[in-house]
């Protein structure tokens, strides 16, 4: 009897150093992965980020890659037009909503970015993406001067 308990005890160590040792050899699982529980397979939780106030400041290229910003427009803005100075004047008293930039982009010193997004005109605002690629132009000259006119024409 003493023997059977012996080997029990020496069988269970072994067993227990066996178990020690796969865990130990297992791949570590990434801690964002979590498993769908309807359909059991591995899921990647979106990342969420809180979107930035928002602003109405002068072009950058830091500017245009400024972090929690959902949509950016430019405008293309010359200091001595009329139409330039109502929007810009509507834009300093009326904040853009949150998480929406728009940038002021010098018309007459800026003709590379002009010749990038097509702009002909002061007074045009431009809707990007993120990596700087054209959506929407609208030449907003003898427009309706209101932060939702921008918004819905670009």
């Amino acid at each position: 009897m003493k023997a059977k308990y012996t080997v029990g005890i020496v069988a269970a160590v072994a067993a227990i150093g066996a178990a020690i040792i796969l865990i130990q050899q297992r791949p570590a699982q990434a801690p964002h992965k979590v498993l769908s529980p309807s359909t059991n397979t591995t899921v990647t939780p979106i990342a969420t980020t809180t979107p930035a106030p928002g602003r109405y400041t002068d072009y950058s290229p830091e500017a245009m890659s400024a972090p929690n910003y959902t949509e950016t427009i430019l405008f293309f803005h010359a200091p001595w037009c009329p139409e330039c100075r109502a929007y810009n004047s509507v834009l300093t008293t009326t904040p853009p909503p949150t998480g929406v930039q728009i940038l002021k982009v010098d018309h007459d010193s800026s003709t590379d970015l002009r010749k990038q997004y097509g702009v002909v005109v002061q007074t045009t605002f431009v809707r990007i993406t993120p990596a700087g690629e054209k959506i929407s132009v609208w030449p907003a000259y003898g427009k309706e001067k209101s932060i939702q006119a921008i918004l819905d024409n670009t």
